[in-house]
């Protein structure tokens, strides 16, 4: 398992982030440079490459800077050519079932698609606005402070005049409940700085072992809904103070302080819900497998606007990373009809669900949200290959 914290970097000097300033400035220059020449087929596209081989900028000259920017500027080019070959190859797909069936242009309905020699590295359009700086363990060392937590000690891409000698940068950290969690975790010794908002970061990187998955608790069913963040198979209702988040971040002008602000608030809000579920206790926890849930919405623009502020991913992630350190299974099942059906006698009806209530000719008269958290449960016990009726005879 790997995990990370983040921590604001506010307690050094003015001159300290004058430096890093300068630092992120002349390195997002560099990557773009590197970049650049790697487009032009003058530095080779790899994963890493030796200090001699790469050039050096006016402002940096250190070898281990220099081959940190190549592998960043290499990471980004890889991923953009990634997109750039996957769109290239739809459109020339596109093309090539059009000129068949016009029956044009032979020459190119003839060749195979690796036979086009296309130069995608012509094709990748970058332009950086802004950079996180991996530095790994030849740069950076870290020892715990007096006043401070902790002082992470970075070299600088600069020397010390006359000198061969990197200008040190001492950032004092204070840790926060993030990082504490991880105290008995082994912690990598390469950092990350990032610059948001003209605010300066660091991040850390913590490692473990992954726990076996259990062999015994409890098994849960969730329902993962937009006025109630989690609802439970044992009717427990947690993150029900998230609607009125919604609404505040609705009505925020989108990309104002306040709006980001709110958006922290809104996931700090979601993390405590789901600490909030008894994992410890489970052995497995079954959830429905919505895919792009806001962009099947048919509702009004007003609600639409509110159900973007919904953030199924982000709860998703959440318990996804509870159920590793803790060892329970988290299965994800098909979440058709989940909602319409009855969870005491099987009928699937659309009516029967009006609002927040489920209510059946059968008698059962229930939160609808609960409602489908049981039959989520049924499914992953059951397992949703299972009709409805077999699954329903067996209960």
């Amino acid at each position: 398992m790997i995990r990370s914290s983040k921590h604001v970097l506010k307690y050094q000097t003015r001159t300290k982030t004058l430096v890093l300033d300068q630092i992120f400035e002349d390195y997002k220059q560099l990557v773009q440079s590197y970049i650049v020449l790697i487009k032009a087929k003058i530095l080779p596209l790899k994963t890493n490459l030796s200090s001699k081989e790469l050039p050096d900028s006016s402002k940096i000259k250190h070898s281990q800077w220099k081959q940190i920017a190549y592998a960043n500027a290499s990471e980004i080019v890889r991923s953009t050519l990634k997109k750039v070959s996957s769109k290239t190859f739809f459109k020339y797909k596109k093309l090539y079932s059009k000129c068949l069936k016009e029956n044009k242009h032979e020459t190119f309905t003839s060749k195979r698609y690796s036979d086009l020699n296309i130069n995608l590295l012509k094709r990748v359009k970058i332009d950086i606005k802004s950079v996180s700086i991996n530095i790994d363990q030849r740069l950076v060392d870290c020892e715990f402070g007096k006043h401070f937590d902790e002082f992470v000690r970075i070299k600088s891409p600069y020397f010390k005049e006359g000198k061969l000698r990197s200008v040190t940068v001492n950032l004092p950290i204070k840790h926060h409940k993030q990082s504490l969690k991880h105290n008995s975790w082994n912690r990598k010794k390469t950092v990350k700085l990032t610059k948001k908002d003209n605010k300066y970061f660091i991040s850390f990187s913590y490692e473990k072992n992954t726990p076996e998955t259990k062999n015994e608790g409890k098994e849960l069913g969730l329902d993962i809904g937009y006025k109630k963040l989690i609802t439970t198979s044992d009717k427990e209702f947690f993150g029900t103070e998230l609607l009125k988040m919604y609404e505040r971040i609705s009505r925020a002008k989108q990309g104002s302080k306040n709006f980001k602000q709110l958006l922290n608030e809104r996931d700090k809000l979601i993390n405590e819900a789901c600490n909030k579920l008894p994992i410890k206790e489970l052995q497995k926890l079954f959830i429905e497998d919505l895919k792009n849930v806001k962009h099947k919405s048919i509702f009004s623009k007003k609600f639409n606007n509110k159900l973007q502020r919904w953030s199924y991913q982000k709860t998703i992630s959440k318990l996804e990373r509870l159920c590793e350190e803790n060892g329970v299974l988290l299965t994800k099942v098909d979440p058709a009809y989940t909602s319409q059906t009855c969870h005491r006698c099987g009928t699937v009806e659309k009516k029967n669900r009006n609002g927040e209530i489920y209510k059946c000719s059968c008698g059962l008269e229930t939160d609808a949200d609960y409602n489908a958290a049981v039959n989520i449960l049924h499914r992953g016990i059951y397992n949703s290959s299972v009709s409805k009726t077999n699954l329903l005879t067996s209960l």
